[in-house]
């Protein structure tokens, strides 16, 4: 058994158009998806701006600007709001994001000089009516409408201008406020509506990390590429049955009888897969920067019991009867292509499809092999219990256990009149 479990092991590695799937393959399209979609999470993100500070007379006169300018720049880490000395404007601002990167001048022809030199992206100022104004340069507009060139820059710009106009709008009414009633600011009531006023956005995390945006399809691919590996334990089965090959009549004839020889072939079909769709996962992760929450050792577990149901999976399309090698492999491919559809790797389509049958038809989705896959992953990024993970693994251990019964009783059923 030991030695009919290295012959095939060694065969297994010789075997070129599998190695091909399970590794160049992965490899190949995982690349493909860093270079096309790497830059969707920068593109998501606030990057500072870099801008010249016009500090005139009607800079100084801007009531609560400089606090405004220092909480922008990430400097003022104590509060979540910016208001002037007399608290007579706010502005809601996240303490843990820099949406500036400020240059201070004594004036307008000195901003414009940096722009010009392409130093800074565009310059501040304050009008006569201490209302805040931002001009951009002709580059930077440009680059924020292509959206191609600097990831980020429309997101922060955009950002930029709700702020600004947020502080404008507040002063205005602060000023307006003042003047009709003078003893206004000494009453709760009046903060508590300049307060409430306001609407800020807080970006929070439901889970222990931030995964990336393009995850879904990296580990869809997983899925395609672990039903692909069916390869192994089909060619294993057809070349232990006699009416398919030469080889499957010297084994059908040996002293080493049928069940052992599967079991060496299954462990070594097993062993393969594993190995192949690990050097994938390492790739994903370490290579295109796909993480997983930190659970790196639950992810090679789930490789396991992933490996473990296609090899079982393999077993039951090679078991069977009155089909070719070349068929039952053209089915294992036709298989994983076609279940692929539905876990969601051919694009945004694929992905609302799969969510639609995860929504209106669970059945569904729990008897696909190649979702149940891609759910492995997904349960170690989306959720904080382990129980999600523990349920999949159930869900494809029991898929594998019907899998290797099917196989079974084919296999045993399978007389020949003559060899």
């Amino acid at each position: 058994m030991w030695s009919t479990f290295i012959v095939t092991l060694k065969a297994n590695l010789r075997d070129k158009s599998s190695l091909f799937w399970l590794i160049v393959f992965p490899i190949a399209l995982a690349t493909m998806f860093n270079g096309v979609f790497g830059n969707l999470d920068q593109a998501m993100s606030i990057t500072p701006v870099s801008v010249a500070v016009v500090e005139d007379t009607n800079w100084t006169n801007a009531i609560g600007a400089d606090t405004l300018i220092t909480a922008l720049s990430g400097k003022s880490s104590d509060t979540s709001k910016t208001h002037d000395d007399n608290g007579t404007n706010a502005v809601n601002i996240d303490p843990g994001v820099t949406l500036l990167n400020a240059t201070k001048v004594d004036s307008t022809l000195q901003a414009r000089e940096l722009v010009s030199q392409g130093k800074t992206d565009g310059y501040l100022k304050a009008d006569d009516d201490g209302r805040i104004e931002l001009t951009l340069s002709d580059d930077t507009v440009t680059v924020a409408n292509n959206g191609t060139q600097e990831a980020g820059l429309d997101v922060s710009l955009s950002a930029l201008d709700n702020v600004l106009d947020q502080y404008n709008r507040t002063s205005a009414t602060v000023k307006s406020v003042l003047e009709d009633n003078p003893t206004a600011p000494i009453t709760r009531t009046f903060w508590n509506g300049i307060n409430a006023s306001m609407n800020a956005t807080k970006e929070v995390t439901l889970t222990n990390f931030k995964p990336s945006v393009m995850a879904r399809y990296y580990y869809a691919l997983m899925g395609m590429a672990c039903l692909v590996a069916m390869s192994y334990m089909i060619h294993t089965v057809t070349t232990a049955q006699a009416n398919l090959s030469a080889l499957g009549i010297r084994r059908t004839v040996a002293p080493l009888g049928r069940a052992k020889q599967l079991v060496a072939g299954f462990l070594a079909g097993w062993l393969c897969s594993c190995v192949c769709l690990l050097v994938a996962l390492a790739y994903i992760r370490y290579g295109c920067g796909i993480e997983v929450g930190g659970r790196e050792p639950a992810a090679v577990i789930a490789v396991v019991v992933a490996s473990f149901m296609t090899c079982a999976f393999g077993t039951m399309i090679g078991a069977i009867p009155k089909l070719t090698t070349g068929v039952k492999q053209g089915m294992a491919t036709a298989i994983a292509c076609s279940l692929s559809l539905f876990s969601g790797l051919y694009g945004g389509f694929a992905m609302e499809l799969s969510d639609l049958i995860s929504r209106k038809a669970p059945l569904l989705a729990a008897i696909n092999p190649a979702q149940q896959v891609t759910d492995l992953f997904y349960s170690l990024m989306y959720y904080d219990s382990y129980q999600p993970f523990i349920r999949t693994c159930a869900i494809l251990l029991a898929m594998s256990t019907v899998f290797l019964a099917a196989g079974v009783i084919m296999l045993r059923r399978q007389r020949y009149e003559h060899l």
